[in-house]
């Protein structure tokens, strides 16, 4: 079986000479907003305050403890919004558990909300009036496209429903003709689902939680997933059974995260 690694750079390089064209001569500053010290949110802020910096894009950093409470965040998000300096803010997740998401992410100005997670912005793409959808699935969609992987008519497995991948990435899916079965982490007879499917893709936070017995000969896997283990990132799905089932997968690390970040940078050219 001929098999081919969607890495993400290629993608992201495509992009990347795309935004250099756009960005050039302009002074945008993207900030990033995390609460807590969430390894995986940790790994993701340095690539992505990395590929800004890559891109002549300045940014800002804040970290606020896990103990903030949600008066306090949502003071400093919307300071941060009303900061004239400041062209794009991506919150990062998951917010501490005491943090109410909805309330905290609407002191944000939608124009400045970088991954379609403010209510207003997250009505329009539900509606489909914006191509602003969330950044990690607009990266699967154009990896997706760049490989040349067929949707129309395909049986598609969502492993995962969460605000910022799972649903959305659903409802791009289906938007391009596929057949889309969701999936949680608890679905029961996972693996009978996952064998059915023509691609998998999997959101759901879980190290290793689709193995080879759960992945048909020649599916495609698209794996979002970015866990720490021991140290090292792995995704949802072990590397060993993309390897030994998939025709078509994404590597992680390598991935989509790669692409993730360039789409980030993307959506500061709306303001453009």
């Amino acid at each position: 079986m001929e098999q081919i690694i969607m890495a993400g750079k290629p993608v992201a390089e495509k992009i990347r000479r795309e935004l250099q064209e756009k960005f050039a001569g302009k002074d945008l500053t993207l900030a990033t907003f995390l609460i807590g010290d969430n390894p995986a949110a940790q790994v993701y802020k340095r690539s992505l305050l990395r590929t800004a910096a890559s891109l002549g894009i300045h940014t800002r950093d804040v970290v606020l403890p896990k103990e903030t409470s949600q008066e306090e965040a949502e003071k400093v998000l919307r300071e941060l919004s009303d900061d004239p300096q400041i062209s794009g803010i991506l919150p990062l997740v998951p917010f501490p558990p005491h943090i109410r998401r909805l309330d905290l992410v609407q002191q944000m100005d939608p124009e400045k909300d970088m991954d379609c997670i403010h209510p207003i912005n997250g009505g329009k793409f539900y509606l489909g009036i914006t191509p602003w959808a969330p950044c990690t699935p607009r990266a699967c969609m154009a990896i997706l496209d760049y490989y040349g992987i067929p949707l129309v008519g395909q049986n598609v497995v969502m492993v995962g429903y969460g605000e910022v991948v799972g649903r959305p990435l659903t409802l791009m899916l289906m938007g391009r003709y596929a057949t889309v079965t969701v999936c949680r982490s608890r679905t029961k007879n996972l693996p009978a689902i996952t064998r059915q499917a023509d691609v998998i893709l999997s959101a759901v936070g879980k190290p290793n939680l689709i193995t080879e017995d759960m992945i048909r000969e020649g599916a495609v896997v698209v794996d979002v997933g970015i866990n720490s283990v021991d140290g090292k990132l792995v995704g949802d799905v072990s590397e060993a059974a993309k390897i030994a089932k998939a025709s078509a997968y994404t590597p992680v690390p390598g991935g989509v995260g790669v692409v993730s970040n360039l789409m980030v940078m993307k959506t500061l050219t709306r303001r453009l």
